[in-house]
């Protein structure tokens, strides 16, 4: 498994992406309208219920819990905090269990929101980028900084407030069950840690 770097505005985000050698399909994310609002910057929706992410920038692992890691079909994985990445992360590597994949998640900094995510669509920071249907509320987007989707791999950020974003990734090996279609895996997994978070954020 290797580390993919891009610049989003002025914050790199780490973007996990694995191995992989045949075909995907992009995924399909459970419909939900987007939220509505006059928008933040970038022509990013706005964020109508926003989550104070804090304490789990202290601890990000906790932002999926083993119940849900076990839900997703990683018997036996534990999340590991993931030092190189921008913002405060963690990742479940999977790779060498039945299930074949690593999800992760980036809790990215202060200065990179959806935003200035959104603000970078059109400049070429981004191989594909997508509106997505929302993740419980939360305005969500494919942001690839190279298309990897055939590959087993996705990235998707998702808007907690107006002025934080969590990117999610996903990579998987040939011979995953959640090969063929990473991006609906992504938003399964990225809706398990948004009902966390949400609880724990009250």
């Amino acid at each position: 498994m290797q580390i993919r770097t891009i610049v989003a505005g002025t914050a790199a985000l780490a973007l996990l992406a694995g191995c992989g050698s045949s075909g995907g399909t992009t995924g399909t994310p459970t419909p939900t309208s987007q939220p509505t609002g006059t928008g933040q910057s970038g022509g990013a929706p706005k964020v109508g219920t926003p989550l104070d992410v804090t304490v789990f920038e202290a601890a990000p692992c906790t932002a999926v819990t083993p119940a849900q890691v076990e839900a997703f079909g990683l018997t036996g994985v534990t999340g590991k905090v993931n030092t190189t990445a921008p913002g405060k992360a963690c990742l479940w590597t999977g790779v060498n269990t039945a299930a074949r994949s690593s999800p992760g998640l980036v809790i990215l900094p202060d200065g990179t929101n959806l935003g200035t995510i959104y603000a970078n669509k059109d400049n070429g920071t981004y191989a594909a980028f997508e509106e997505l249907p929302a993740i419980q509320g939360y305005p969500a987007a494919l942001t690839l900084a190279a298309d990897l989707r055939a590959q087993g791999n996705c990235e998707i950020s998702v808007g907690v407030s107006d002025d934080r974003a969590i990117l999610f990734t996903f990579s998987s090996l040939s011979g995953s069950p959640r090969f063929a279609d990473p991006c609906g895996s992504l938003t399964e997994f990225a809706n398990l840690a948004i009902t966390t978070i949400k609880a724990g954020a009250k």
